[in-house]
């Protein structure tokens, strides 16, 4: 695959520990699917947000990458979390699981990602403009975004 001087730098480690990790990840995905490149994209809709689907690894993941100052550098936004984030306790979520999905949701923010949790990222600003490549993630939004 075809890298930039500055992809050629994250996928060094020149940019830090976790941009390399994220770029290499990038990298083999590009491999599999045959990319030729890599396409800019001008904001993400994150998957993978509530803790009932990424568990334990995943929470270790994402406060991993929080700890290292690490920020997004698009606009990003989120899919829904895996409760209500204000009302859980009235809703019956069991204590654990609210800790858990909190600290997912904390490390986003720290993240600088925005608190969205909705599957409808087009109805709170992340609005792609025609021709811009985005990577966005659930299917109302693929749709939209396609339309």
């Amino acid at each position: 695959m075809y890298l930039t001087k500055e992809q050629e730098q994250m996928l060094s480690g020149a940019q830090g520990e976790i941009v390399e990790r994220m770029f290499r990840l990038l990298v083999r995905l590009g491999d599999i699917y045959g990319a030729d490149r890599m396409i800019p994209v001008g904001s993400v809709q994150v998957a993978g947000v509530s803790y009932k689907s990424i568990g334990d690894p995943g929470l270790e993941f994402l406060e991993d990458i929080a700890k290292k100052s690490v920020k997004v550098k698009v606009p990003t936004t989120l899919n829904p979390a895996g409760m209500d984030l204000e009302d859980w306790e009235e809703l019956g979520f069991p204590e654990d699981f609210a800790k858990k999905q909190l600290k997912i949701m904390d490390a986003f923010r720290k993240m600088g990602i925005m608190m969205t949790a909705t599957c409808t990222p087009y109805l709170v600003g992340n609005l792609p403009r025609f021709g811009e490549h985005i990577a966005w993630s659930e299917s109302s939004a693929v749709s939209f975004a396609n339309s």
